[in-house]
């Protein structure tokens, strides 16, 4: 076992960062108090892998005690002492109050509970909480990050480039040689990986709680700050980032955070300020979605059928692949309502499209903006689930992973 111990301010934090005032901004399981200290928790590995041939053999803790951390490595010397390593880390994980890791609700603790079965270890699972940082990074900087990682994280967020460093991917080539030749020399650089690993989340800790209260955070990042506070519930926080994301951020994050915000106000009931927003998303953007939610509330709230219909022949001569359909559909609709009125002329329509298929077509393919193009052949594949025959088409296989893919990206 290898000990060592560090001061919070000569990490550059401050005492209460790792307080559960502060974590319980970044996760729901932590209240007024933790039943144990904050415990930071990496493995080095003898593979990539959590299959039952990967063997962790550097467990690594810091365990958070007023403002001090202290940091223990745990050294598996041989493979075949194992068990009382495993026994020691379920201790371990059963008396900290929240468990902080990069990555470990997929790699880590998996790994750990894989190895409990192993080494014929029949312990109860302890049910601490577990904050895993990498999710929040995700969605807080996937967009400005070149990768997730946390070495990239500590690169980029932290502006910490680690010098001299060993990549972990290293790690279980080194330890194998360590077992075959059993000279530690070479694991000393993973020993240090894994320390600089434990106090990059304590950094990593702070950032992200100064990240989440900022008054003016940079252009790209209003939506995502956004997006985490809905889902937090900070709703009228939520209001505010959305709205500084549509005059500050750049495309498509201004669009994205309009619709989300509009979303919003729908689902508290604020339907005045909604259709507000949709008018504004409407006029700015040309955007379907908003179209669609201003037709329905022209045909069903203020029953102005003629306006409905204007709007929705307006949306489809711009709609995208997928869309057209949804506003040929409602304008058949609305033109048969308006019909049996007696009130179609007032609206000066297109002729009515014939319902029935014909020569093979389907009736909508005529509106399509694409006509038989690719997009039209891709709107009348999602209708009917198989392949659809258009004019100049082979009629050859076309590969099946090249569909999806375009499919997806359109």
């Amino acid at each position: 076992m290898r000990r060592s111990g560090f001061r919070l301010s000569e990490l550059g934090l401050s005492s209460e960062v790792l307080t559960p005032a502060g974590l319980r901004s970044l996760s729901p399981l932590v209240g007024d108090q933790l039943a144990g200290p904050v415990v930071c928790f990496d493995l080095e590995t003898t593979g990539l892998q959590r299959g039952t041939g990967t063997v962790p053999f550097l467990y690594g803790w810091a365990v958070v005690s007023g403002d001090e951390i202290e940091v223990e490595q745990w050294f598996l010397p041989d493979l075949g002492r194992e068990a009382p390593l495993v026994e020691a880390a379920l201790q371990m994980l059963k008396r900290a109050g929240l468990l902080v890791t990069y990555n470990g609700a997929s790699f880590d603790l998996p790994l750990v509970r894989t190895r409990t079965v192993m080494t014929g270890l029949e312990r109860p699972w302890p049910a601490t909480p577990h904050l895993d940082l990498l999710p929040l990074v995700r969605r807080l900087f996937r967009h400005r990050l070149s990768r997730c990682s946390l070495r990239r994280a500590e690169e980029e967020l932290l502006g910490r480039p680690r010098v001299d460093d060993v990549p972990g991917s290293e790690a279980p080539e080194r330890y194998r040689n360590f077992l075959r030749d059993g000279d530690p020399a070479p694991l000393a650089p993973v020993l240090r990986h894994n320390l600089l690993d434990l106090l990059s989340l304590t950094r990593l800790m702070d950032h992200l709680e100064r990240h989440l209260d900022v008054a003016r955070p940079q252009p790209s990042d209003w939506y995502s700050l956004g997006r985490y506070a809905e889902d937090r519930g900070h709703l009228q926080r939520a209001d505010v980032l959305y709205l500084g994301a549509e005059s500050e951020s750049p495309p498509p994050l201004d669009r994205a955070a309009a619709l989300r915000r509009t979303r919003m106000l729908r689902r508290q009931g604020r339907d005045a300020e909604a259709r507000a927003a949709w008018q504004a998303i409407w006029e700015r953007w040309r955007d379907p979605e908003a179209a669609e939610a201003l037709c329905v509330g022209m045909e069903h709230r203020s029953t102005d059928l003629v306006a409905a219909l204007k709007l929705a022949q307006d949306a489809l001569s711009t709609a995208p692949a997928g869309w057209d359909r949804r506003f040929v559909k409602r304008i058949w609709r609305l033109q048969a309502r308006l019909d049996s009125l007696g009130l179609l002329e007032m609206a000066a329509p297109e002729p009515l499209p014939d319902r029935e298929p014909t020569e093979g077509r389907r009736p909508w393919e005529s509106w399509l903006p694409g006509g038989t193009s690719y997009e039209a052949w891709l709107t009348l594949k999602r209708g009917r689930g198989g392949r659809v025959a258009i004019p100049g088409d082979s009629g050859g296989p076309r590969p099946e992973r090249r569909l999806k893919a375009l499919t997806h990206r359109l």
